[in-house]
This record gives C-alpha cells, sequence and structure tokens, in this order.
C-alpha cells in the first residue's frame, strides 16, 4: 500500500471517531468516503465500530461499487457515496451522519430553511431534504444526488444527513454547521415563528464575506 493510500485510510479512521465523539452518530452509524482518483474511492466498512478500525479495514472501491482493495465489505451506503463524488468533481469527501436535530428534520421532510447567516453563506440557501428511499438502494442515490445539487449539504427523509466538501474536514464542518442550524431553526419554532432569510440578503451576505472574510 502506498504512503499516500494509508494516510487516507488513517484520515477516515480519524475523522470516523470525531463523528462518534461530536454526537454526530451512535454506534456504527454513518459512513465516509474520499475520492482516491478519478476512478477510485475509499469507503467506511459495513457495521463496524469506528474505534475498532484499521487502516485495512477501509475498502477501496471503483465508481461502478466493485471492490479494488480490501477483505471488508464496504458501507450499505457505497451506492449514495459513488453516485455523489460522480456527480460533483468539486468534492473530494463525503460524510454521511445521523445526527439528532438534523434527523429531526428529516423524519419531517421538510426542507431546512435559511434562518442564520451561517447558514446563508455556507449553504447558500435552504437545505433540502430527499424524497424518501430504502437505505443502500440505487433510488436512494438518485434521490440525495437531485437534493444535494451543487450545494454542500443535504437531508434523507426518515434517515440523516449528508455533507460534503473538498476535504473530510470541511465536509464534517458542513456536518457540524447543518447540525447546529437543525438545532436553532427547532428551538425558534418553539418560541416563536423563523423569519426566513430572503434570496437578496443571501446573495448579498456571500458577496460580503467573499471580499471581506478571513486573512487576505
Amino acid at each position: 500500500m502506498s504512503l499516500e493510500k494509508e494516510q487516507l485510510k488513517k484520515e477516515i479512521i480519524k475523522y470516523g471517531q470525531l463523528l462518534i465523539e461530536k454526537g454526530l452518530v451512535i454506534g456504527t452509524g454513518g459512513n465516509i468516503s474520499v475520492r482516491v482518483n478519478k476512478e477510485l474511492m475509499m469507503i467506511t466498512p459495513s457495521g463496524m465500530a469506528y474505534d475498532k478500525l484499521i487502516p485495512e479495514d477501509i475498502v477501496i472501491v471503483d465508481m461502478k461499487g466493485n471492490i479494488v482493495e480490501g477483505d471488508r465489505k464496504p458501507s450499505i451506503e457505497v451506492n449514495m457515496h459513488r453516485s455523489i463524488l460522480r456527480a460533483r468533481k468539486d468534492i473530494n469527501a463525503v460524510v454521511h451522519t445521523h445526527s439528532v436535530y438534523a434527523s429531526a428534520i428529516a423524519i419531517t421532510r421538510q426542507d431546512l430553511p435559511p434562518v442564520t447567516d451561517a447558514m446563508a453563506i455556507v449553504f447558500g440557501g435552504a437545505v433540502k431534504t430527499a424524497e424518501y428511499a430504502r437505505t443502500g438502494t440505487e433510488d436512494l442515490a438518485v434521490q440525495i444526488v437531485e437534493a444535494l445539487g451543487d450545494t454542500a449539504a443535504a437531508l434523507l427523509a426518515n434517515h440523516g444527513a449528508v455533507g460534503v466538501g473538498k476535504s473530510l474536514d470541511e465536509a464534517l464542518g458542513i456536518c457540524e454547521l447543518l447540525e447546529a442550524s437543525a438545532k436553532i431553526y427547532i428551538y425558534s419554532n418553539v418560541i416563536g415563528k423563523p423569519v426566513v432569510l430572503s434570496k437578496q440578503l443571501i446573495q448579498k451576505e456571500r458577496e460580503d464575506m467573499a471580499v471581506r472574510y478571513g486573512q487576505k
């Protein structure tokens, strides 16, 4: 195994453990994938605890879902991961979570509207909920790709959430923001009626941040 592949596998294990630590999944729930190159990706194995994984447990598959390297069975959601990576050439990592508040929105089959500046800037609008499809099916893969579009996150009806990014760090950050946003939205509904940011305000926020935010 090349040093690059070994490092990628270690990164996947590290971020799998972070999913548990941050409360974004419980047990063996959720899954993670990373693009290796145009033809290959790495993905977590099916039904194995993140804190027990070693690099050899991470599975390399091609973009048709065929196992190229590894003795483990890949995650049941391999079709979803490969479909996202095939559709989105701009991203390299996919993180699927079962976080509580995002899942609570997903089981209502509503979209999560943009109610905070952070959502406006990062998501650029509502986070859509994909039409319901059974776990691990091609139909689920189709539905999530459609709901995700060119954005950073989507919800899976009665299931959980997906965040994507150029790196695992970025994809995990998206999942954290999504969970925090869902929590804020749910709480705000308890004390009043949330005010959704308009498309015009969202566009202005994103333009301002592109110019003014960070060390440029």
